[in-house]
């Protein structure tokens, strides 16, 4: 990052830079499969991750960015959405989140 250097396909994939490296071709199929595979995730746990990785570039200390992590898996915990993982996952089905999984109080 540092130097500038243009890095082609093959040298991201062989430094672990990226995850995966697919032709012009396949662009548009491997992206939306990433997308599904986001968007079968509870919502406010993706939004909630977002949060995190983006406010992690911003805390003063590896303590608190620990903090900020450990308030967020709580708060997640106290969700519909986190009951819903369970019982899909005892059940060996895919869960079904509902649109609202703010923390119960």
């Amino acid at each position: 990052m540092l130097t500038g250097r243009i890095i082609e396909a093959d040298e991201a994939d062989r430094i672990g830079l990226v995850l995966r490296v697919v032709t012009d071709e396949e662009l548009q199929a491997a992206a939306l499969k990433t997308a599904s595979l986001i968007a079968a995730n509870a919502s406010w746990g993706v939004r909630m991750t977002k949060e995190v990785m983006w406010s992690q570039l911003e805390v003063g200390s590896l303590q608190a960015g620990i903090d900020l992590e450990n308030r967020t898996q709580i708060l997640s915990s106290m969700t519909n959405d986190m009951q819903e993982a369970v019982a899909a996952f005892l059940q060996k089905r895919p869960p079904k989140f509902g649109s609202s999984a703010a923390p119960e109080h």
